[in-house]
């Protein structure tokens, strides 16, 4: 009998979010290939999966590889247009290349990676967790103890994800642009329209808001922004929450620069809630381009036309299955043992 092939999956980042996500949902598909078991034991695997890529260029695991010469698949989480040296140093010993996204998967053939060598795999967000709730906003609003006639009547804009920087909470992470959140919601009409912020290391934005008196709603505790303490530990809420807070919005908004997803764009769809995004990630190949923005006025002129039609056009019922997410890094390690 044919011995199964053993997977070490590298990379996590010990928050329960995105990344250690990725590394839930990979180590359960792999679980379910016939011929593939996940092993913990690094020196005994046969595949290195890295669901965090950055992982594959520390210089330990550059020379382990070296001398031991495992097969390695690089799943690519980020935006790689600033990073091109950094992939260019992985050619020599990744054997499979995973992308996202349309621009991801150019990027990689423009630095010469060679097409046989690249595999389409979406980041995996759950549909049974992500969908739309049949419950009132004012239960929604109970829920995170959201003044709920605060909210009546008003248009609620989502933004959920960090945008402040770790090592600086004052600064803004460069790759979200909440800047560029900011002059919307500055544009918008504060009498109508409201922000709602979650999530840890929102500092930089609503200290934003504050500034220019934006209407705003912060779920956490607001006391680690008061007093510029991060809370990381403190404030990040549990993935199960997030679908009652994109179902409590009415828009979700992207203003990001560099991105490998976002995931909250396929979240906020099986919410059934709509989103505008600038053009990061695989925004143009899950929205149509309607739903795609390139500065604050056509932002504005969006969010409008949304108000009057509220209809999100996605392609998202392509992608976006576990039965798909599986099968895809079913095909990826029966290639990279080839």
């Amino acid at each position: 009998m044919q011995q199964n092939k053993k997977v070490f999956i590298l990379g996590s980042e010990g928050t329960g979010w995105s990344i250690d996500k990725d590394r839930q949902y990979t180590i359960q598909a792999i679980e379910s290939i016939d011929g593939f078991e996940i092993t913990k034991n690094i020196f005994k695997a046969n595949i290195i999966y890295a669901i965090w890529w950055d992982r594959l260029t520390n210089t330990k695991f550059k020379v382990f590889n070296t001398i031991f010469k495992k097969k390695v698949v690089a799943a690519i989480t980020s935006d790689l247009s600033h990073q091109e040296d950094k992939i260019k140093s992985l050619q020599s010993y990744v054997d499979i290349f995973v992308y996202a996204n349309s621009k991801q998967k150019n990027k990689l053939l423009e630095l010469g990676i060679n097409k046989d060598n690249l595999y389409f795999n979406p980041f995996y967000v759950d549909e049974k967790i992500f969908k739309k709730l049949l419950i009132s906003k004012e239960e929604m609003c109970d829920k995170f103890r959201i003044d709920y006639n605060k909210i009546k009547e008003k248009i609620l804009i989502g933004s959920f994800q960090r945008d402040s920087l770790g090592s600086d909470l004052s600064k803004p992470k460069w790759q979200k642009d909440p800047d560029i959140l900011i002059e919307i919601m500055r544009k918008l009409d504060k009498e109508i329209f409201i922000l709602l912020l979650v999530g840890p290391r929102r500092h930089y934005i609503v200290n934003q808001c504050r500034k220019y008196d934006i209407e705003y709603i912060f779920i956490g505790d607001s006391s680690y922004i008061d007093n510029n303490l991060d809370d990381i530990d403190v404030n990040a809420l549990s993935i199960e929450n997030m679908p009652y807070l994109y179902n409590l919005i009415d828009i979700y908004i992207v203003s990001s620069k560099s991105e490998g997803g976002p995931k909250a764009i396929p979240e906020s769809v099986l919410c059934g809630i709509n989103i505008l995004s600038t053009d990061v990630g695989f925004a143009k190949d899950l929205l149509d381009k309607e739903f795609i923005y390139n500065n604050s006025d056509e932002a504005i002129l969006k969010i409008n036309n949304i108000n009057n039609e509220s209809t999100i056009k996605s392609n998202i019922d392509k992608y976006y299955s576990f039965h798909l997410f599986s099968q895809r890094i079913e095909n990826i390690l029966k290639a990279v043992i080839k």
